[in-house]
């Protein structure tokens, strides 16, 4: 482990330890999208351009990926819900398909119809929520963030991603208007 690599090890340590969790696992990888919390492996898993961000980002980033760990029952909760419901969605045309009479028209076609119909009205209910839910996950994260690194230094550290395009210009005008006047 190199030292950029055990500098970002030891800031995990301490802002897990500021929100009151366990350190997460930190997994360094050359190349990724981007930082990730993995709330599977309770893991942060850290690119190498990521580690190549000045010191204000580079703390905001791991500030925000340790507070993405403090949401891991409520992420868990969420994937199991989605096995939870895909499951149903499949048994029930298949638990339909074995117990109806055995002509073939009707084997096929009413679990098929099911199966369509139990799609295509949760596809959209669980769009909706999923991008709702996110948002929610994601706005808490930034607001811990912003308490473990102080509002100027998270303002500072916004600029820089903007102009090396890590974040776009309305995730950086939301999180500039939800900054509080001044911090530590």
């Amino acid at each position: 482990m190199d030292e950029r690599e055990a500098h970002a090890s030891r800031l995990v340590a301490d802002y897990a330890a500021a929100l009151g969790i366990a350190p997460p696992d930190v997994r360094f990888v050359q190349t990724s999208p981007g930082p990730c919390y993995e709330a599977l492996f309770n893991r942060i898993e850290i690119d190498s351009r990521t580690l190549g961000l000045p010191e204000p980002a580079l703390r905001l980033v791991l500030a925000h990926e340790v507070a993405h760990a403090t949401q891991r029952a409520a992420l868990l909760a969420d994937f199991l819900w989605i096995v939870l419901r895909v499951t149903v969605m499949f048994s029930v045309p298949c638990i339909l398909f074995a117990a109806l009479p055995d002509r073939e028209l009707w084997r096929v076609s009413i679990p098929g119809a099911c199966f369509a119909l139990i799609w295509v009205a949760s596809w959209w209910a669980w769009r909706i929520r999923a991008s709702k839910r996110a948002v929610t996950l994601e706005l808490d994260a930034d607001a811990k963030a912003t308490q473990l690194c102080g509002s100027q230094a998270t303002l500072s550290a916004l600029e820089v991603m903007l102009m090396r395009g890590y974040i776009d210009a309305d995730r950086f005008h939301a999180m500039q208007d939800r900054l509080p006047p001044s911090s530590p």
